[in-house]
């Protein structure tokens, strides 16, 4: 019997890789699509050795120029789903939806191949029906924070229906809620990966609003399950099947389930929703009616949200072993101590979640070369003498560019805009990952228009400023880059999770640069 080729959109992601490990173990050939904008290579590292395991880095939005000889099946799951990853390039999120579709609709209909389209639950909006039904004609707000998801995924499925009534294409269209388990990522704002990750680090747990906002969460095993049973049923048309499940708990609940499991020391805190705009329009409701997937497919979910969290939490803690790595580039750091090195020893030290490793210039004889300072493992360059400043412009890459071998950084992070922000970017330059530069307080404000620093600034992915500004430099900055203004006097605290809401980001950034 021939294996059949099955052609996987966003492969690499959370569900994709899941899904693409399923169809390689059941005999068949996977062909795997990822333009890693949120999927990781790490997902599916054990699978590149596999003979009938084929990966191919594209953006679904563009045509695919490779030939094949054959494509049976095609699972479309390419679309970044966390509001922070799809609110953050809501242009693209709208095009890999519908462009990314059409193309992959255009592939199904030269090769006669049977297309799932993985839609989502967001198509209800914030649901006046609950449960929500198929049948269900939504209440979603077109202009909102979550329209170039929603609305995309709206339009994705009218394409399913007229590319199978007008050119005959096996269409299947999933409904999909909310989704967990091993391989999340842990920066990518979703409910259940933010609280275990605060959870594990007894962290504060962070709920906005008041927590009576309900979810219904199901395990990736079952989701599998479900997908594989659609794909295979003959006599399934275009007509939408929710994949869900439908035990229902308040976030609230969550919190504390989480926190129960982990045997956290973790407070459990509220953010008004007027402090977060990016959370605005979520929905207070989610629940599916999954009747459809039980007569049609004899599919119900089995394993339990208490099984399903036990091994989630399992895998999280194996993976904090491999956190995502930031390399910070300071003109100065301890023993020199003023409030740059204070901020970022600061910062640092609540952000658990990351691993820091830190290049500076020596400037002083009897300096260890390397050395750990809190929560930052600090690299020393130069002879120890004052001009290792200037030479920190060309060590300090040539160091990075040594360490990035093993550390694989993830953001670059440059502190002050003058040496060691300089010497950032060159490391930017090379390795093609996100920069942030901040500016603290204590840079003189007349140097923001020497023309260095204006390159730099000008050359940085995200800039953070902590000082106060005039007019004209709000206006010089506020024309060039997406900044943020930090207020020291909010605390640590507050400053801390500014930083984290940048790395975040410049985490997503990287990916797809």
């Amino acid at each position: 019997m021939n294996k059949k080729v099955i052609l996987i959109t966003g492969g690499a992601g959370f569900i994709g890789s899941h899904l693409s490990r399923h169809l390689l173990n059941q005999g068949n050939k996977v062909i795997c699509l990822d333009a890693f904008f949120s999927g990781q290579k790490e997902n599916i590292k054990d699978l590149l050795n596999n003979k009938d395991f084929t990966l191919i880095k594209h953006n679904i939005i563009y045509p695919l120029k490779k030939k094949f000889k054959r494509i049976d099946e095609i699972y479309n799951l390419a679309c970044p789903a966390s509001p922070l990853q799809y609110q953050f390039d809501p242009i693209l999120t709208l095009r890999t939806n519908v462009d990314g579709l059409l193309n992959m609709l255009e592939l199904a209909r030269k090769h006669n191949a049977k297309l799932l389209q993985a839609s989502t639950s967001e198509v209800y909006g914030d649901p006046l029906e609950h449960p929500q039904k198929e049948d269900y004609f939504d209440n979603v707000d077109s202009l909102g924070k979550r329209a170039c998801y929603d609305e995309g995924k709206r339009a994705a499925e009218t394409l399913c229906k007229d590319y199978n009534e007008q050119y005959g294409v096996d269409t299947r269209l999933v409904r999909l809620f909310n989704v967990y388990g091993p391989n999340m990522m842990f920066n990518d704002g979703r409910v259940i990966s933010n609280f275990i990750l605060q959870a594990l680090l007894n962290k504060d747990i962070t709920i906005h609003g008041r927590g009576e906002q309900s979810r219904s969460f199901m395990y990736i095993d079952d989701l599998i399950n479900g997908l594989t049973l659609v794909m295979s049923k003959d006599n399934i048309d275009y007509q939408p099947i929710n994949l869900g499940n439908p035990e229902e708990r308040t976030i609230k609940e969550l919190a504390v389930d989480i926190k129960s499991v982990t045997n956290s020391n973790s407070n459990i805190t509220y953010i008004n929703y007027e402090d977060i705009p990016s959370r605005l329009g979520d929905p207070q409701k989610r629940c599916p009616d999954i009747r459809r997937a039980q007569e049609l497919l004899n599919w119900s979910p089995e394993i339990s949200f208490s099984e399903g969290l036990r091994k989630t939490v399992a895998d999280f803690k194996e993976r904090l072993n491999n956190k995502t790595k930031i390399i910070i580039f300071s003109p100065t750091y301890y023993p020199s101590e003023g409030p740059v090195e204070k901020a970022v020893k600061e910062i640092t030290n609540n952000l658990i979640s990351y691993d820091f490793n830190l290049i500076t210039a020596k400037m002083k004889k009897g300096l260890k070369k390397k050395e750990k300072i809190g929560r930052i493992t600090v690299y020393r360059v130069g002879l120890g003498f004052y001009f290792d400043k200037y030479l920190l412009i060309f060590l300090a890459p040539l160091k990075a560019l040594f360490l990035q071998k093993e550390k694989n950084y993830q953001i670059i992070w440059g502190i002050m805009s003058s040496y060691g922000a300089l010497a950032g970017l060159i490391f930017s330059f090379f390795t093609r990952k996100a920069f942030l530069l901040s500016s603290y307080e204590g840079q003189k404000r007349k140097s923001i228009f020497n023309r260095i620093v204006k390159f730099i600034f000008r050359k940085s992915d995200s800039i953070q400023i902590v000082d106060k500004l005039s007019s004209q430099e709000l206006a010089y900055l506020e024309d060039n880059k997406n900044i943020q203004f930090i207020d020291f006097n909010k605390g640590w605290d507050y400053t801390s999770r500014k930083t984290k809401e940048k790395f975040q980001e410049l985490e997503i950034l990287s990916s797809r640069l």
